[in-house]
């Protein structure tokens, strides 16, 4: 994924928080502004003699090599977990909060919509610096 992905998904974010009608939105855009921001900053990705240009990739040859089941989610959060382990909390409110948002219940306080938009800005900064 690009970074200028990450960016539409903040971009969307920060427009649907501004209205504060629509935070269940704001909460899942800030997540994948999140996501994409990460699979931005590791990929290409070395290991050993392999290297893999983007996260599709990686994936499929993650697919193909594991025995247990897996999901680009579950994925992305180990990659977090490896690359960039000081920023997995915040990784984990947002992946949390819209999964929450998206499944169990839409209706986000605009609090936990702030706090999504705080965290993404966070993690953004920490993957930069």
């Amino acid at each position: 994924m690009t970074k200028e992905h990450a960016e539409h998904n903040e971009s969307a974010c920060d427009f649907l928080l501004e209205s504060e009608k629509y935070n269940d939105w704001v909460v899942t855009t800030a997540f994948y502004s999140a996501l994409h921001f990460v699979q931005h900053e590791i990929f290409p990705l070395t290991i050993g003699d392999d290297t893999w240009e983007n996260f599709d990739d990686y994936f499929a040859y993650r697919l193909k090599n594991e025995s247990r089941t897996i999901n680009k989610h579950s994925v992305t959060d180990e990659l977090v977990k490896v690359h960039f382990n000081v920023a997995l909390t915040n990784y984990r409110f947002l992946s949390d909060s819209c999964w929450n948002a998206r499944y169990k219940r839409y209706k986000v306080s605009i609090d936990l919509a702030k706090a999504a938009r705080r965290r993404l800005a966070q993690l953004k900064e920490f993957l930069t610096n």
